[in-house]
């Protein structure tokens, strides 16, 4: 599972542990679920396997993104596999969210 990839990947880097399937009301009120979600610092991400490919699919995942930001979270997506094949890249822009948001790691 990609989102078990991210947590071990987290854990590896030193970051701080975030709150997995996260149950949040965005803008509307709609329920929805954040794959990760690190809640002190509003930092979500969103783990995406090739399903979001889908036109209609990626329409409902950029709907539920603008709802999100609208109430100031900052939003970072990652398809699957790039949890596995570009680590690196990943824990940087995970930081680099985090530090810009106040984590003082």
């Amino acid at each position: 599972m990609p989102e078990l990839d991210f947590l071990s990947l987290v854990r590896r880097a030193g970051l701080p542990e975030p709150t997995r399937q996260k149950i949040r009301c965005d803008s509307a009120g709609r329920r929805r679920y954040l794959d990760a979600y690190f809640e002190q610092w509003r930092v979500h991400i969103e783990i995406d396997g090739g399903q979001h490919l889908d036109p209609r699919a990626w329409w409902a995942d950029m709907s539920r993104q603008n709802g999100l930001w609208v109430d100031g979270d900052r939003v970072l997506r990652f398809p699957a596999w790039a949890i596995r094949a570009k680590p690196d890249e990943v824990v940087t822009q995970l930081r680099a969210a985090l530090r810009s948001a106040g984590w003082p790691g």
